[in-house]
């Protein structure tokens, strides 16, 4: 059994996989969406995919792989039973995403309801099957190659360049939560309040989201 990580480590350690899983999840869907044009209609598009307004980070990734270092990185398990509760928990949180994303913004971002095996519409079994498998990529590859990295960055230097991305992150998050939800506000016909909405309404503009989150549509 490894050396536990101090509470520092921990802290450094899950910035840093929120945003190297983020940055991974970005151009893993730029990627998938090429490969899906390519096979089903012959064409070649690629497209911007991303969660937050500034840079290159799909934080649902992130989100799910600091999850996965805390759950999974933590203790010995055989695989097996690690690609069990991997395949449980990705589905679940796909699940929970899904189902937060509509309640609380209106929107839905992907859609499985045609899909074999679908898990109402949120999830499916096919993916639940390649989560566990993703998730056994991280606990085996990426996660031993994050830590061989990490230990060769002083304590010092790595824990302020945490902090720098850290108030990048809780930055860049916000304003994303404030400018989709004022999106979600201008569908449903409400003229901002304050002066925030005002400048979302014309910093943030339908037209400008859009080209980020061009899969995104509001729910019936």
């Amino acid at each position: 059994m490894t050396k536990p990580d101090s509470k520092r480590d921990i802290f450094n350690k899950c910035v840093f996989i929120f945003f190297i899983a983020s940055m991974i999840g970005a151009f893993y869907e730029e990627l998938l969406h090429f490969v899906k044009f390519l096979i089903f209609r012959k064409e070649i598009s690629w497209v911007t995919k991303r969660g937050l307004i500034y840079g290159p980070f799909a934080q649902i990734y992130g989100i799910g792989a600091v999850l996965i270092y805390l759950i999974f990185c933590s203790k010995e398990r055989k695989w097996y039973k690690n690609f069990l509760y991997g395949c449980l928990l990705g589905g679940g949180y796909e699940y929970a995403m899904s189902f937060i994303q509509e309640k609380i913004w209106g929107t839905i971002s992907w859609d499985y309801s045609n899909d074999f095996l679908n898990i109402a519409g949120r999830t499916s079994i096919p993916f639940m099957l390649f989560w566990g498998l993703l998730i056994l990529a991280f606990i085996y590859l990426l996660y031993p190659l994050i830590c061989k990295i990490y230990e060769k960055i002083p304590i010092e230097k790595a824990s302020f360049l945490a902090i720098l991305i850290f108030v990048f992150f809780v930055f860049d998050i916000s304003l994303t939560f404030v400018a989709t939800s004022r999106q979600t506000a201008r569908h449903n016909g409400e003229a901002p309040r304050t002066f925030i909405g005002e400048f979302c309404d014309k910093h943030y503009t339908d037209e400008y989201l859009s080209k980020m989150y061009n899969n995104t549509k509001f729910a019936e």
